[in-house]
């Protein structure tokens, strides 16, 4: 096996003793290539396109190693970094996988069988990533010819329908009036089931694009956004108490709440449907609850809520696509937090978000 590999430290002896210890390395070619600093490193990168590895030292000349990942992954994303160091940080370990590091390793505990070790883990991680990307790509393309190439049809279909039902005489149309109900509903159910499956799987590609959000502003925006059935089925949608700031995508928590609070509207035979929203914190973490007086959920349901298109009522008494909660699970955990539900037949269900909190 072939691995070009490249080194970055700013001191020779320290490029020395890595250089020997990978020639150790059974069965396989390694060709290797130095830089001392991040700038010859870039520039090594961008002429040097078949690298697979990189070896980057923490402590470079005037900026960290750390740093130095954001302009390494802007040449190569899909590029295999293990970070060296001689401080044996846990600590400067857990910042470097967070900015894309895939593995790392304290130079004192640099042997051949550990640098091979860390170099494959490094490789293969990456590889995975890489497909993973590709995998999300090629789904959020499929998403793509659904929405613009499938609802165009599903538009004719209704279109076609409205136009029969205009010129068709009455005694026709009241002997069919329940085949074109049926071919109308179908192709809303369609439709929507398009809808909703394009934004499962635009889920990660939203991933980047956080900000520090006020959840306050987002309820206030989801209430908006639901006005008409709010007042249609006389619901409530009530803040106890100030809801935290959180890091975030924007976009995706209100997808979130929008979901969870419509779901708490739908599923509930009160005379006053109510959701309600608050949120307390742990020491890492705050929890955001949904609490609904809907119909509830049976315990022996609750492990599949969240799975994609399993639904728990037929159309005749609930209508849905069965994404609407698994999208919401699936953009918790894109935020490193989790959903997860408790409820009882005939009172109603809580829903709990839990979000890492921002730092002090």
């Amino acid at each position: 096996m072939s691995v070009s590999i490249l080194i970055v430290d700013d001191s020779p002896e320290d490029r020395e003793v890595l250089r020997r210890t990978l020639a150790e390395f059974p069965g396989e070619e390694i060709a290797t290539y130095e830089a001392s600093d991040e700038a010859s490193c870039l520039m090594r990168l961008h002429e040097l396109r078949h690298i697979n590895c990189v070896l980057l030292d923490y402590s470079l000349p005037g900026r960290d190693g750390l740093k130095a990942l954001s302009g390494i992954f802007s040449i190569n994303p899909d590029l295999a970094v293990v970070m060296i160091t001689g401080y044996g940080s846990e600590h400067i370990a857990v910042e470097a996988m967070k900015l894309g590091a895939q593995d790392y390793l304290s130079k004192s505990m640099i042997t051949a069988d550990n640098l091979q070790r860390a170099i494959v883990n490094a490789t293969e991680r990456t590889e995975m990533r890489r497909k993973i990307r590709e995998q999300q790509e090629s789904l959020q393309s499929f998403a793509h010819v659904l929405v613009h190439d499938l609802r165009s049809p599903l538009r004719s279909i209704r279109t076609a329908i409205d136009g029969l039902i205009e010129d068709l005489p009455g005694e026709v149309l009241t002997d069919n009036s329940e085949i074109l109900d049926f071919v109308l509903d179908g192709a809303e159910r369609v439709d929507s089931l398009i809808v909703a499956l394009e934004g499962y799987t635009q889920v990660d590609g939203e991933q980047n694009r956080f900000a520090v959000v006020d959840l306050n502003l987002q309820v206030d925006a989801v209430r908006a956004n639901l006005m008409v059935d709010l007042k249609a089925q006389n619901a409530r949608l009530v803040s106890s108490g100030e809801l935290p700031t959180i890091y975030c995508s924007a976009p995706q928590i209100g997808q979130l709440i929008q979901n969870i609070v419509s779901n708490g509207i739908k599923y509930n035979r009160s005379e006053v449907p109510e959701v309600r929203i608050s949120a307390r914190q742990t020491e890492t973490h705050w929890l955001i609850e949904f609490s609904d007086n809907g119909i509830g959920i049976e315990a022996n349901s609750l492990n599949r809520i969240f799975d994609p298109f399993h639904r728990l009522h037929r159309d005749q008494e609930f209508d849905g696509t069965g994404l609407g909660l698994a999208t919401c699970k699936k953009i918790a955990e894109r935020h490193n937090g989790s959903l997860y539900c408790r409820s009882e037949v005939g009172v109603g269900s809580v829903f709990t978000l839990a979000l890492p909190a921002l730092p002090e």
